[in-house]
């Protein structure tokens, strides 16, 4: 696990350090935040949101002339003339907390928090990029309603649903007959509520990725694989505040789709960003294979943005998973209204790189947690299977094996990682 160090700036490069961490529990604390999440909130299936052709998208549906555009205008960051800065007990409760979750490589973790009144920002490795997933679902959606307001969409327009649209994954399309008929607005709801991956494909065959492309450069986005919609989408921080940024500009302007949008949001299936009490949530999360991600803007006294990006490698998502995004969501609540100015800040933001571990060739550890650190890490970066790592590092399976059991942590050969033991089995040994 690391430590984390607080910087200013973008200049200086935090190395990453080994700590001893203390033995992780499951129970979420006492904390209010926490009672609206249920078991129901956690995903049945990983979405699947990948490249499909667009070809076979556009035989059913007429789309929008790929010459029409959205002009839009640039989102300017309104920063307020004095520089911020979260108090110190904030950064020592974040070292706490990563030290919690030793599962986690905090190289493949990203942060992105902006206050929209004061124009404060922290973030984590903010440009470090990750398969977007469903999370671009919702700058696509807001891209339509942009078109609406110009007059270029029309939301009452019939779609048919045809097998050409159906997708695995995430939705609830998938489970209804071919031939039934849906509004746009009646699929920017399923794309946004339920994630649907087949209402998505449906919107843009008609509303094409050439004009969503010249809309999230409108909006100031600079990376050109985090304007892409398939293709091996991507997402980094750096975008994620001008996202959070735009979204919150839309639902607040008061124009005719602002309440469609925060409705649709705030409904999002999988609560992974909580805000404080009295808050409102508006979310999209993404979820393919290891990436786990969700986007939010919180509305309270202190409006802010907040994305979480994480690469699990593969790593099964659970319980332990969403409680990392519920407790340092909520530790960014906790304090998003204590930011007081700041001389020592006067870049008004806050910058946290964490470079990938160098682990150099020594005995393994016999603490369980840097223990599991440091195995998962060497295999995932260099042995194929628990037995080489062994026999290049003279150990015994076995008896890294039982030291992790110890913590609830089993070896799985088709990821080639040591992963959570299922809670099921972890009863059935404690009973044994």
């Amino acid at each position: 696990m690391c430590r984390l160090i607080k910087i200013m700036a973008v200049s200086v490069l935090v190395s990453l350090m080994l700590c001893s961490c203390s033995e992780m529990g499951d129970d979420p604390g006492s904390s209010a935040m926490y009672a609206a999440v249920t078991a129901d909130t956690v995903p049945k299936e990983p979405e699947t949101v990948m490249p499909v052709s667009e070809a076979s998208e556009t035989e059913t549906v007429t789309s929008v002339s790929e010459t029409e555009t959205i002009q839009t205008e640039t989102v300017t960051e309104k920063t307020a003339a004095a520089a911020y800065d979260m108090p110190e007990e904030f950064y020592i409760k974040l070292d706490e907390l990563t030290q919690k979750y030793p599962h986690y490589n905090m190289y493949d973790v990203s942060l992105a928090y902006t206050d929209f009144g004061t124009g404060f920002t922290f973030m984590i490795n903010p440009d470090k990029h990750y398969f977007s997933a469903s999370v671009m679902k919702a700058p696509y959606m807001m891209y339509i309603y942009r078109l609406a307001l110009d007059g270029k969409a029309d939301l009452g327009q019939k779609l048919v649903y045809t097998q050409n649209f159906f997708r695995e994954g995430t939705g609830v399309l998938k489970d209804m007959e071919f031939g039934t008929e849906f509004t746009v607005e009646e699929l920017i709801g399923y794309a946004l509520e339920e994630s649907d991956n087949a209402a998505f494909a449906m919107l843009r065959a008609l509303y094409p990725e050439d004009g969503y492309t010249e809309f999230m450069e409108s909006l100031g986005i600079t990376h050109d694989e985090d304007s892409r919609a398939f293709n091996q989408p991507q997402i980094c921080c750096e975008s994620s505040l001008i996202l959070t940024r735009s979204v919150y500009d839309f639902i607040t302007e008061g124009n005719k789709y602002s309440e469609n949008l925060e409705y649709h949001m705030t409904h999002s299936r999988n609560a992974l960003i909580l805000g404080g009490e009295g808050s409102e949530v508006v979310r999209k999360y993404g979820w393919y294979e290891g990436y786990l991600h969700d986007m939010a803007v919180v509305l309270c006294e202190n409006d802010y943005g907040l994305t979480i990006m994480t690469n699990f490698d593969k790593l099964p998502v659970n319980t332990r998973e969403y409680r990392f995004f519920w407790d340092l969501s909520s530790l960014i609540a906790e304090f998003s209204g204590q930011l007081t100015e700041s001389e020592e800040n006067q870049d008004n933001e806050v910058i946290i790189y964490i470079e990938r571990p160098e682990v150099k060739e020594m005995a393994l550890p016999k603490d369980p947690y840097m223990l599991l650190s440091v195995v998962n890490m060497k295999l995932r970066d260099q042995y194929g299977n628990l037995d080489a790592l062994c026999d290049d590092m003279e150990a015994v399976p076995a008896d890294i094996s039982a030291a992790l059991e110890g913590v609830g942590y089993q070896y799985d050969a088709g990821s080639n990682q040591f992963v959570p033991i299922p809670e099921e089995e972890e009863s059935q040994q404690e009973e044994s």
